[in-house]
Formats: C-alpha cells, structure tokens, sequence
C-alpha cells in the first residue's frame, strides 16, 4: 500500500511539474511554428498581442491562445483589416506538443471577433490571401504542419459584413453566437450545433430590404473533413420566430463550394408565417387574430465560385387570409399574395422578383398590387403596379400606428414599367407610367413633425415624364395654402437619387412662418430656442422646385406682412427668393437673394432689399439688425427707406453673426422725430431745451458700408432741431461707436446763458450761427457725449478782432463772468 502511495504521489508530482514547465518550455517553438505556419500560407499582414500556452484549462490537453488577432491586407487592401478578435484558441494533444511535428486542431474557440469581406469596384476581393502553390513551403517541404479535425467550437460575438462595391451588396451577420460539439465515428464527426445570428441585414443600393431579422439554427451536423462534406440531420431554422424545417448538404472540396439546401415552413397558417416580423415589432401582434393559409419554403442548389451562384429559388404564398385585433370592429380581409424568387445557375443578374396577386380589403374598399424586377445587376426591369382605396381612419382601428396618426381617404391606382438604362437616359418612351391619386379629409401627425398636417382635397396624374398636381388644398396649425403645379425627373429622383424638379403656383389666405420654421422636430440637435420662436432650417438637397406665390396675409419673427408676391426657388440647399414683394410696417419692401442651409445649422444669406416708407417704431421693434445699430430707433418715429445688399451667416436662431456681415445701402427718413433721448439731452448747454423734447430731424439720405459687421457712416447733412449739421461716424463690431456732429447753431436757439454771453461781446450782432462739434463716443448703448467748441472760439475770436478798441472798452466790464461761461 505504500508503494501504490508513493506511486500515485510521483505522479500527482510530476504531472504539477509538467503544466509548470510545459508552458514555459514550449511557449517558445509553439509561438514560432504558429507564425511561421501563419505567414507562410497567407498573404496578408498577421498580428497578435499575445501568445498562451497552458494545461490547467484543457488537461490533458494544452490550450493554445491567440490574443488581439489581426490580420491586415497588403496591395489593394493595405489599409482594410479584414479580421480582427479578441482571442482565438485551441487544444492540441501533448502527444503532438511533445513530438514537436504535425498538430491536430481539435477544437476552436473565437471571442469578438470582426470579419470584414469586401469585393472592390474592379473585382478584387480582400479574402484572397492564400499564397499561391509555388510561393508557399508545402508541409511535407517543411516537415511540419497543422491538420483539423474539430470536435468542439464554440464563437462568442461574430460580426461577419461583406460588401461588394461593384453591384452596392451588403450582406452583414451580426453578433452571432455559436455552439457545437461533436463525436467521431471513423472519419465523420457527428455535431450538435446551435446557433444564433443577433442580427442579419440584407442592403441593395443604399436601401435596406433586411433588417433587425435575427436567424437561428439547431442542427445534427455531420461532417467529414477528409472530403469537406457538410450533412444536415435534424435541423430547425428560426427566421426572427418562423420556424423552418432545414435539411440538405454542402460541400467544399477546393475553392469552390457546392450547396443543396432547403427549408420550409412546417404550418401553413397564416398565424405562423407572421412571427417572421422581426421582434422589436412582435409586441403589436400579442392580440391579433388571424385566419387563413399561408406558406414559405425555398432552396439553394448549385455550385459557388467567384461570380457563378448556385441556382435559387424562394416563395412566400398568402390565401384567403384575415387579421384584425381582439376587440376592434374592423378587419383586413381577403389578404393574399403569391411571392417568387428565383434565380438558375449563374450570376445575380439571372435573379427575378416576382409578387402577384397581392390583394387585401377593408370594407367595400379592395387594394391590389404586383411587383415584377428581372436583370436587378445589369440594368433592372422592372413593371409595378398598384390600384387601391384606403381608408387611413378605418385602418387606424385595425394595425396600431403608434406616435403617428393618420385619417382620410387616399383612392388611385399606378402603375409604371420600364427599364433602368431608359431613365437614365431619359429615353421616356421606352418608360410606361400613368395612374392618378385623389386625397379627401387626409391627415397626418408624426413624431417628425410638430403640426398635424391636413388636406382637405388633393387630385394629382401621373405620366411618363411628369406628376401634375391639378389641386392640393392644405393646412398646418394656422396655416392654410393651395398648390397646383406639375413634378418632372421624378423617376430619376426616386429610383436613382437624382434631383426632384417642379413649378408650382402657391396660394395662401394665411401663412405663420414661424410655425412652419418649426414645423420638423428637432431629433438631433439641442436648441435653447423656446418653442414660439424661429430656429434655422435645413432645406433639403436633389430639389429644384419654384413657386410663384401669392399669400394674402403671413407672419414673420414678430412682423406682420401682406400681400406677398414673387417668386421661391428651393434649389441646391437653397432658398432663393425673386423679386419678392410685400406690404409690411405700414410701407413696401422687395427681396431678392438666398437662404443656403448647411451641416452645421448655420446658415448662409445673400440679399438685397429695398424697403421703402416703413414706421421706424414697428421697424426697431421687428429687425434684429436696426435694434444691433440704431438702438436711438428705440426713442425715434417718422418713416424710413433703404436699399442695402448684404450677405453673412445666422445662428441656429436665425439672428444675424455680426461679425459675418458685409455689404452697402443707403437709408433716408421722412418726418423723423427722437423723442426724449438721453443722448440728445447731453446738448442743452447749448441749445435751448424746448428744441431738444422732441427733437425734429430734416429728412435726409445716408450711405453706409459693412465690412465684418463694422459700419462706417459716410458724411451726410441735415438738420436736427432747426440747426444744420454735418455728420459722419463708425461702429464697430463690438458695439463701439465714434461719431462726429458738426453743428451750425442759430443764434436765436442758442441757451439763454451762451446768447447772453455773446451779447456782452463786441461785434456780436454780427454773428448768426456758432459752429459747435458734438462728439458721441463709447458703448452704444450708453455712449459719452463731449462738446468740441474750438471752431466756435475762433470764429468768435475773428469778430472782436473786427471791433473797434473803444467798443471793447465799454464791453470788457460788461461781459465779466459770461465770457468765461462761453469758453469754460
């Protein structure tokens, strides 16, 4: 007994001392045979972190780890990663590990792991990396190599995209989860495999045909790697929560692949086939009831290689179907639809679409529909149809809308066939399109936009070339607008992205502008604005759209405008307006010029305006840009013109970047008055108050410039308070102003203190107007006012000096402290 103890206690011993120096004395060559063996079969660029060797997690096994694994084209692809994960490991046997020559790979573990295939616009591919025969060292060269024989796989968080430029494909797997383990019997090993796939996308040309499907699968697989024969057994495929029976094989003899594969739904109810719908959208099916048949089955047959697809073929068949809700009084009725796809041997441009039958009605009121696409790669065909009455409000009671809201009646019928090449090239007589549309009581609320958006009656026609709209009669919040016109290029703008061209008449009794500025819902970004006042708006692009206009009655910012006609452009993220005329503030104004969006919700302007006879009350209070630089507008009345083209930026809340602002214009006033302004009350030291209440100003016109936002006043003349005066000054940009007013004072409106002191002098009969300089300075909003009176000295100085020296006798004892008064 105790040599069996001292036995066991050598054993126990020796195998502690092997999991020790096993990973520490073979760490070394495994590491160098794995990339040597790596770098030698592969054309690529083959990294990893770090490299593990252990016995404790696989005994009697040793554990194999690849951590931080990438692997990163070259030529073409130098730049694309077209694996990388965070681990990938392996179990080999000691056995192999001692005999240092070939290893079994016996299973396979990957963990976040991101595969990225792509196929260029020329056709290459970045999979392609396995060097050629006469680059690589063969294993029987080397003596050395890897064989595969898995048992076990377990993937943990795959992310598998391939796209392919040439024909815009994208076919992605996403966070897919797989486990198998298997049992061998001779050369076939017996798996049981399950499967998930999180999410699997199918996009076609920048649209998405399939999304948030997640696919799962249980299977007895047998596999037989000698040959690379794969044999499904039992096996259910899960298409969100449609079950299918799959059965079949595929093969992978060299670099080809050969598939014989099909599935098909094992309950032909309609009930079945709806748990298809993805699982974010299951929750409105929880009280539906449903009647009627319903199947999908398919298969996959054929050889794969570079550009030649096995042979496919795929349908969808709907009879005599029905759904409503538990508790609603209506019901979808009738529902049917036969679906084929189909593709033989070959590439993808042998694929036909075909969707007949399509029919389903609410009531008295039947909808019918077909889709036929053929030659999807090359140049698609396609004949769709459509012909129907829909009653939104009935159909609300029916499927849950859920934030959207839609009533009224839409009833018309389309149908349009054609080639792709023919709108391209515009060659519309090899294009069949017609049908027309009415709208009656149509309404639609989204969580999109901020205004339930109705239409009382609608008619439009569709042709080849053009949708003409005969009359569109609308409303949002308060207001109203009628439309008719006509829609060209629309083919191009929805089958290829091209720009929407249109002519429109517009007619409105009432139109809230900033309402309409509002009207799109903010999603992305955060605006301070409150919810009455205007934000910029984004006009959207592909759009060459006109509209001459003739609305009664509008309202802008805080201004109310009448009678507004002229022409709109939307045209290249631009609002372009022409020869735009209105009645507003009591005056005219016409506007010419642009409105350009952008990314940055800073939008561009360009106009030019001429404003004529507007109450300068209601002007300061409606126009940012005269309350920035005339604040003394606040204190003013009369009327006022100007002509001014300027351009610059805005700020998300359409108020004026000052700093951006450029241009020139002229502004001229009729019967302008300032009333009881504290600058002007800084000047009755020499001028009598009476004049300065409400101070009188001649009309006048004064140029002006903008560079940057600062303003210079070129000289100018008028009377203010009864005095001529000459004027001339700056703004900055920062609200600093530097202005000059050179005044010739009456004599009879000058102070009574100042005319008393002129009296004492000699020769002062002679002088009728005293030139005073008023200096306003500083902070526009509180600026310094300063007299300058050295012209008036002199002048005063030049008329003693005509005086004879026995009258500036008699005055010098007269004038005492009055002179001193005038020139203090």
């Amino acid at each position: 007994m105790k040599k069996v103890i001292l036995t066991v206690s050598v054993i126990i011993i020796l195998l502690l001392a092997a999991i020790i120096i096993v990973p520490i004395a073979f760490k070394g060559p495994l590491l160098q045979k794995v990339k040597t063996t790596i770098n030698n079969q592969v054309n690529a660029k083959v990294e990893f972190e770090d490299f593990n060797l252990s016995l404790w997690r696989s005994f009697p096994n040793v554990l194999i780890e690849l951590e931080g694994l990438t692997v990163v084209g070259t030529g073409d692809f130098a730049q694309d990663t077209l694996v990388s994960m965070q681990s990938l490991a392996t179990d080999i046997s000691l056995s192999d590990l001692f005999k240092g020559e070939d290893f079994t790979i016996q299973s396979l573990r990957l963990k976040e792991a991101q595969v990225n295939l792509l196929a260029s616009q020329a056709g290459q591919v970045n999979w392609d990396i396995v060097k050629a025969s006469d680059q690589v060292e063969t294993v029987e060269e080397s003596g050395e190599g890897m064989a595969i024989s898995l048992q076990d796989i377990e993937v943990r968080d795959l992310s598998l995209i391939y796209k392919d430029e040439a024909s815009a494909m994208v076919v992605a797997l996403m966070h897919a989860n797989l486990d198998a383990s298997g049992r061998m019997e001779g050369t076939i090993t017996h798996f049981d495999l399950d499967a998930e796939v999180g999410e699997f996308k199918f996009e076609y040309d920048s649209t998405e045909y399939l999304s948030n499907t997640v696919l799962k699968v249980k299977s007895q697989l047998m596999a037989d790697y000698d040959k690379m024969n794969f044999e499904f057994g039992e096996s259910t495929l899960h298409l969100n929560e449609l079950p299918l029976d799959l059965s079949g094989r595929f093969e992978m003899p060299s670099d080809s692949m050969y598939f014989d594969l099909k599935f098909k739904q094992p309950q032909s109810d309609f009930t079945t086939l709806l748990a298809m719908v993805p699982q974010s959208y299951q929750s409105y099916l929880e009280d539906i009831k449903t009647t009627g048949e319903a199947g999908f089955e398919g298969m996959v047959k054929g050889w794969y290689y570079e550009d030649d697809m096995p042979e496919i073929d795929l349908r969808l068949l709907v009879k005599n179907a029905s759904l409503n809700y538990a508790g609603s009084p209506e019901k979808i009725e009738q529902i049917s639809m036969d679906g084929h796809i189909s593709k033989p041997q070959g590439d993808f441009d042998l694929l036909t679409v075909n969707v007949s039958k399509a029919h389903a009605q609410i009531r008295e009121n039947p909808i019918d529909a077909r889709l036929i696409i053929t030659t999807p790669m090359s140049d698609p065909q396609f004949d769709a149809y459509f012909n129907g009455k829909i009653d939104f409000t009935r159909l609300a009671e029916i499927i849950p809308m859920d934030s959207m809201e839609l009533k009224g009646v839409m009833d018309g019928n389309l149908a349009v066939k054609g080639r792709m090449s023919a709108i391209e090239k515009e060659d519309y007589q090899k294009i069949s399109s017609s049908g027309a549309v009415n709208f009656k009581d149509f309404s639609i609320k989204t969580p999109q936009i901020n205004q339930t958006v109705e239409i009382s009656s609608g008619s439009l026609k569709v042709d080849n070339t053009a949708i003409t709209l005969s009359s569109l009669n609308a409303k949002t919040g308060q207001s109203d607008f009628q439309l008719k016109g006509k829609l060209s290029n629309y083919l191009q703008y929805f089958l290829m992205d091209k720009t929407l061209k249109g002519d429109f008449t517009l007619s409105s009794n009432y139109l809230n502008f900033n309402e309409l500025a509002n009207l799109m819902a903010e999603d992305t970004v955060t605006t301070t604005a409150v919810t009455d006042s205007v934000i910029a708006f984004q006009v959207p692009a592909n759009l060459d759209l006109a509209f001459n206009s003739n609305i009664k009655r509008a309202t802008f910012d805080k201004m109310d405008i009448q009678n507004i006609v002229g022409s709109i452009v939307v045209k290249d993220r631009m609002l372009v307006l022409k020869q735009l005329n209105m009645d507003m503030l009591q005056g005219k104004m016409t506007v010419d010029g642009s409105y350009k969006s952008n990314d940055a919700n800073q939008p561009f302007f360009d106009f030019n305006m001429n404003i004529s006879a507007i109450k300068i009350p209601a002007a300061y209070q409606s126009f940012g840009l005269m309350q920035q630089y005339i604040p003394i507008a606040a204190r003013s009345q009369g009327d006022i013109s100007t002509q001014i083209k300027f351009n610059g930026q805005l700020n998300e809340k359409l108020e004026i970047i000052t700093s951006s602002l450029d241009g020139d214009g002229l502004f001229n006033t009729q019967n302008l008055q300032i009333v009881d302004s504290p600058t002007f009350d800084q000047i009755k030291n020499f001028i009598k108050k009476e004049k300065l209440k409400n101070v009188k100003v001649d009309d006048f016109t004064a140029h002006f410039s903008l560079n940057k936002g600062n303003v210079e006043m070129k000289p100018f003349k008028t009377k203010i308070a009864d005095q001529d005066v000459d004027i001339h000054g700056k703004l900055s940009v920062t609200k600093v102003l530097d202005l000059k007013m050179d005044f010739k004072v009456n004599r009879d409106d000058l102070s009574g203190d100042i005319d008393n002191a002129l009296g004492f002098l000699p020769g002062s009969k002679n002088i009728t107007l005293i030139p005073i300089t008023v200096n306003i300075a500083g902070d526009l909003t509180q600026p310094k006012v300063s007299l300058d009176l050295s012209q008036a000295k002199k002048e005063i100085q030049e008329e003693v000096k005509k005086s004879t020296k026995k009258e500036l006798d008699k005055s010098v004892e007269k004038i005492g402290n009055q002179l001193k008064k005038l020139f203090n």
